[in-house]
């Protein structure tokens, strides 16, 4: 599901395998209903997934979209989304608590365990272990821990990893959670699977070779092909709700193959039931008559982010005129075969505050002229990417977009591994380049907050590659902080903020890309999560 810049920290497969009131508004939740089970549906054996990569198998630590989509379904959250596809995904639904008891200041959260939980292992969930969960998350420097910071006492436990954090506080199976300040989108955090319990006493370090006791419809197992992939097995303890369904396979197998057209290969010869291999465009037509194709929108944006607060992209001139410039249509179907829609949006469409801008018509005679008029004529400019190839693609035509208008470019690609660290370390000065951003959660806090807030601009693993900042747009920013609920108004507000973000252009958005995902002839019920993707607890075979 997702790039994290600065903060992925990629593993290579053997090495990994070897060692509401408040959002019931938001999103037209009815909360606190009843529990109904789901009715069981006929289940397909094993279910056999071919994907990419994965960085680990610990919620303390996974942060790609490969390694969530399975572990969504391994470990359950006090709260979390509902197993339907579009835009009631994003419903925040009781996960293994209720949905909570807000303060009416909306700084405190009251949850109540479900009766009756247990583990894979079969000891009951407690209340004790979320307080546990958190400490793990900062003892282990897990990447979610700064989702966590505006709960009382986390800030002093992250910097002395000693005491206690004391805005969390037990008793039975009840949970109270006192906050600095009231966040809009704390619900959703808490649906984030850093947050997806774990006993106490579950050491502190990664478990990916030995992952933690299950909560959820299914736990790890062993996998018959150990270095290069796991497999997930039903959970004998797990109990379904009316939101959280049983899974129709009864084993899942998932094989780490790299190369896309080995993955998409052993689809079509009967090998595998599914892969989200990244397909060449090229290749698009020929495989969708040789299996099943889906097409998945997820909430994503590419961009070209351009440093404030070095020369030339410290004159708003020249940041204008590289939005009008670029040819967006033309990265599109240059880099994924048309797989995608252009922008020139922050937040992707599959948000409820998205209104489409429209402010950079392609105009290259008049991008010219603003770069005259701002004397950036010949500037020499570092244009940075990553070495993935969707990056250099677009990062090479976007280079040829600024030497048209006048600015004398350069080419600076790095490997993935140290790209987001080294463009995020402010003594590096990187003048433009690319990005991608996927959505942690469903809130317009996770884009305006941590991209574009100047209040939160950091010397390293800084995430604000613009070094944008604005008094008003962050002034703006941290009042919808406050807000309990994504209600049309609040949602309009945020649509005025990104429309004067990208009036100051301190981004060049292009795209919002569409995945391909291939399935074998006789797989049926394919549903799409909006947040994780590929939901294969709803598969069945035709």
């Amino acid at each position: 599901m997702r790039s994290r810049q600065g903060l992925i920290r990629l593993l290579s497969v053997l090495a990994l395998m070897a060692g509401l009131a408040l959002m019931t508004a938001a999103y037209a939740v009815s909360a606190n209903r009843p529990q109904s089970p789901v009715a069981h549906t006929k289940s397909v054996g094993t279910f056999r997934a071919v994907i990419d990569t994965i960085d680990y198998l610990d919620t303390s630590q996974a942060y790609t979209a490969q390694s969530l989509w399975a572990l969504w379904t391994v470990y359950e959250t006090l709260v979390t989304y509902r197993h339907v596809a579009g835009a009631a995904g994003y419903q925040v639904v009781p996960g293994l608590a209720s949905l909570p008891k807000i303060s009416r200041g909306g700084k405190v959260y009251t949850l109540t365990l479900r009766k009756g939980l247990k583990y894979s292992n079969g000891k009951p969930i407690r209340a004790a272990d979320f307080k546990c969960t958190m400490k793990r998350d900062f003892l282990t420097a897990s990447p979610g821990v700064g989702f966590y910071d505006t709960i009382v006492g986390a800030k002093k436990f992250e910097t002395s990893l000693k005491g206690d954090i004391g805005g969390i506080k037990t008793k039975g199976r009840t949970i109270r959670i006192t906050l600095t300040s009231p966040r809009g989108d704390f619900l959703t955090i808490l649906a984030e699977p850093f947050a997806a319990l774990v006993p106490c006493g579950t050491a502190n370090q990664d478990l990916s070779a030995n992952p933690p006791p299950a909560s959820g419809p299914y736990k790890i197992g062993p996998n018959p092909d150990k270095n290069r992939g796991f497999s997930l097995v039903r959970n004998k303890y797990f109990k379904p709700t009316k939101y959280i369904p049983r899974g129709t396979p009864n084993r899942v197998d998932v094989t780490i193959v790299g190369d896309a057209d080995a993955a998409v290969q052993r689809v079509i010869s009967g090998q595998a039931d599914y892969t989200n291999a990244a397909i060449p465009p090229e290749r698009i037509g020929t495989v969708s008559n040789r299996g099943q194709l889906r097409l998945r929108k997820s909430a994503n944006t590419y961009y070209f982010w351009m440093n404030t607060r070095v020369y030339p992209f410290n004159k708003l001139k020249v940041r204008q005129a590289v939005n009008m410039a670029i040819d967006r249509s033309a990265l599109v179907k240059a880099v994924w075969g048309g797989l995608g829609v252009t922008t020139e949006n922050i937040l992707p469409p599959t948000y409820p505050s998205y209104r489409k801008l429209t402010l950079y018509k392609r105009n290259v005679a008049k991008a010219r002229q603003l770069i005259n008029q701002a004397g950036a004529k010949g500037a020499d400019v570092t244009v940075w990417g990553r070495q993935v190839s969707d990056s250099q693609q677009s990062t090479t035509l976007y280079a040829s977009y600024l030497s048209a208008i006048g600015l004398k470019t350069t080419l600076k690609f790095l490997p993935r591994s140290t790209y987001y660290t080294t463009i995020g370390n402010s003594d590096t000065k990187a003048q433009t380049g690319w990005a991608r951003w996927l959505e942690d959660y469903p809130h317009p806090l996770d884009w305006f907050d941590v991209l574009l807030n100047g209040r939160n601009i950091v010397h390293e693993n800084n995430n604000n590659f613009a070094y944008y900042s604005n008094a008003k747009t962050n002034r703006l920013i941290d009042g919808l902080k406050k807000p309990p609920a994504l209600t049309p108004a609040v949602n309009k507000r945020w649509a005025n903020v990104e429309k004067l973000i990208m009036q100051q252009a301190p981004w060049a958005p292009w795209s919002n890309r569409t995945f391909p995902e291939f399935f074998s002839k006789n797989m049926g019920c394919i549903s799409i999560q909006r947040l994780y993707g590929i939901d294969f607890m709803k598969v069945c075979r035709k």
